[in-house]
Order: structure tokens, then C-alpha cells, then sequence
């Protein structure tokens, strides 16, 4: 069956709302003059389309039999504003309006509403997301795909799935990164997201796409060691640190401080000071901005006074920052002290 016709197919937007029929909305503003306007091709306006956020489920089939009926340049255009809106208020939720986009006939919307679910955490959406990665005609939509499911492995990672959730989906990913007939983009990209997954197959399949890859697998597999969290790849990620292409030495910069290890400041330190390209310099002061120990909070408060530059001062704010709160999450613990339920746990 074609994209065009799969409106109404998986996933109906109504299937999670079974106890939300009197899911809050904006007050004073109905939904449905909201959803009349974006049919008529009014102009935007933010506050009103705020009505929409947890819309119920009458107001979602609405909007479900109105959505072919509005042009694809429209629906892109509310699709992203709910994504700005989201962005700057994070009590305002309109992900169950990009369930009525998944099998949108636009690309571009489609990959809209994949971003709209890469908060969401309901095996469901997973399941959902992980057919469309195989079935998806277009590989940017793939692409997304794959960058939300990512989410979903730090979830299996940490226990969060059920054992048949986690097989649908590490089986979606894998397939795509072992399948040569897909696109190095949507293969890497799918490599990327399977690298939280700290089984034994994973870190073989990022070995074996460094050794055998094409350049841009190889450096999928490059920030996969990041996200695989892995003391062993620290070696080969500052080997890097020295490659010809600068996109892998920031991608090396960038791995190194995901796996937030102490070695890794000092080659970081040259790399952010030494390096030519300013985006790699970037990527290393980003890098010990993750890593947080007290030594890269001197280095990078000296570093403010010392560098000039505004892109490279602005990226020292931001990991000054990441510091900051990394110091607060650990003076908060050391305050609070060990937890007990009650005096038996003291013996």
C-alpha cells in the first residue's frame, strides 16, 4: 500500500487516550477554531496553538479527518511550531498531533513527526517507529527514525524495556546497519543509536564498521564508541585526535568525553588549544565540559579570561556550565548522604 493511503493505518492517534478524554487544553480557545484555521490557512498564532496541547480524543479525530485536506507546506509549518513551542515551555505536549503525521504522503512532514515523538517513552511509539524504519520509502525519514529509536536504547540500556520490546527493536537496528543495500547515512545514523547498547554484538559491529566501512561509517562508528560508553575505546578515539579530516577529530573529541574519563582531559586539553579547525577546538571544550572533574573547571575558567574569540568563549560558557551542573548533582548527593528506610538499616 502506498504512503498516501496509510493516513489512517498504524498509529491511530486515538489508541493512547483511553483515560485522557479530558486531557487539559488552553483555556477560552477552542480546539476546533484552532484546527478551522489551520485548515483555512490563517496565519499562525502561538498562543492559540496552544489549544492543542494533550488534545483529546474527539479534537485528534478531528484533526486526523481535516489533516490530507491542508497542504503539505502548511502541515510542515504547524508541525514545527509545535516543536518551538515544546521547546520553550515543556509543559505543552503535542505528540500525539505528530501521530497523526507519521504516515504523512510529505516526506518532510513525516520527519517532522518522527522529531515531534523523540521525547516519548511508551513501547508502543518504539514498535511503531521501529516498523517504519524498515518500511519507510525515503532514507532522511529512515534517518530520523533511527535518531529517535536512539533513545529508546539508553531505555533498554537501563533496564526500562520488556524483553520482546527490546528484540523488536535492537532487531530494527540491527537490520538496518547490516543491511548493504540501505544508504551509509541510514546505516551509520542506525549504528549510532544501537552504540548505547552495552552488549557484545554491539561492540563488535561498531569494530567491525570502523575496520571495513566506508569513511562515513567509519565515523558513524567513531561516535557509536562515545555513546557505547566503553573505556576501551579511549585509545583508539586519541589516536584520532590527529586524523587528517577534521569532522573525525571532532567526532573523536566528542566520543572521548561521552566516556567521561579523567585520562582523556589532558589530550583533550592540546586538541582544544593546538588543534587548526575551530569546530574540532569546539568539540574538545564541549567534550570537558561532559567530563566535569575540578581540573577542567580551572582549565576552562582560565581559558575565559585567556581566548578571545567569541565562538570559542561561547563554547566555554556552555561546558563551564555543564561543570556547574555536574559540581551541583554531586555537592547535592554528598548533602543529602546515604538514604535508610528505617533503623534496621543502620545495623
Amino acid at each position: 500500500m502506498g504512503m498516501e493511503h496509510q493516513m489512517t493505518d498504524e498509529p491511530r492517534p486515538s489508541d493512547d487516550l483511553d483515560d485522557e478524554d479530558d486531557a487539559p487544553r488552553t483555556p477560552g480557545v477552542p480546539p476546533e477554531q484552532v484546527i478551522a484555521e489551520i485548515v483555512a490557512g490563517a496565519p499562525l498564532d502561538l498562543a492559540k496553538l496552544r489549544a492543542l496541547t494533550e488534545p483529546n480524543r474527539e479534537t485528534l479525530t478531528s484533526l486526523l479527518r481535516l489533516w490530507p485536506t491542508i497542504e503539505p507546506a502548511r502541515r510542515r509549518e504547524v508541525l514545527a511550531a509545535m516543536q518551538q513551542l515544546e521547546e520553550d515551555e515543556a509543559a505543552l505536549d503535542f505528540h500525539r498531533v505528530a501521530l497523526t503525521a507519521l504516515r504523512d504522503p510529505d516526506p518532510a512532514t513525516r520527519m517532522l513527526a518522527v522529531r515531534g515523538l523523540r521525547e516519548q517513552d511508551r513501547a508502543e511509539y518504539m514498535r511503531l517507529l521501529a516498523s517504519q524504519l524498515r518500511d519507510d520509502p525515503v532514507p532522511m525519514v529512515r534517518v530520523e527514525i533511527a535518531k529517535a529509536l536512539g533513545s529508546y536504547v539508553i531505555g533498554l540500556e537501563f533496564g526500562l524495556l520488556a524483553d520482546d520490546d527490546a528484540e523488536t527493536l535492537t532487531a530494527a537496528l540491527r537490520d538496518a546497519v547490516e543491511d548493504v543495500e540501505e544508504t551509509d547515512e541510514v546505516r551509520g545514523t542506525a549504528l549510532e543509536a544501537l552504540g548505547a547498547w552495552s552488549d557484545e554484538s554491539t561492540a563488535e559491529m561498531i569494530s567491525d564498521l570502523y575496520e571495513v566501512g566506508s569513511p562515513q561509517l567509519r565515523l558513524a562508528a567513531i561516535r557509536a564508541m562515545g555513546r557505547n560508553a566503553s573505556e576501551g575505546w579511549l585509545d583508539l578515539l586519541i589516536y584520532h585526535f590527529d586524523d587528517e579530516d577534521a569532522d573525525m577529530r571532532a567526532a573523536a573529541a566528542e566520543a572521548a568525553g561521552q566516556l567521561l574519563l579523567d585520562e582523556a582531559v589532558e589530550p583533550l586539553v592540546m586538541l582544544a588549544t593546538e588543534d587548526k579547525d575551530d569546530d574540532v577546538q569546539v568539540a574538545a571544550i564541549r567534550a570537558l565540559g561532559e567530563i566535569g572533574n575540578e581540573e577542567v573547571e580551572r582549565i576552562l575558567n582560565r581559558w575565559l579570561k585567556e581566548r578571545r574569540d567569541p565562538h570559542i568563549q561561547d563554547a566555554i560558557r556552555e561546558a563551564l556550565a555543564e561543570v556547574q551542573v555536574i559540581t551541583a548533582e554531586m555537592m547535592d548527593g554528598r548533602s543529602r548522604g546515604p538514604q535508610f528506610e528505617d533503623e534496621d538499616d543502620l545495623l
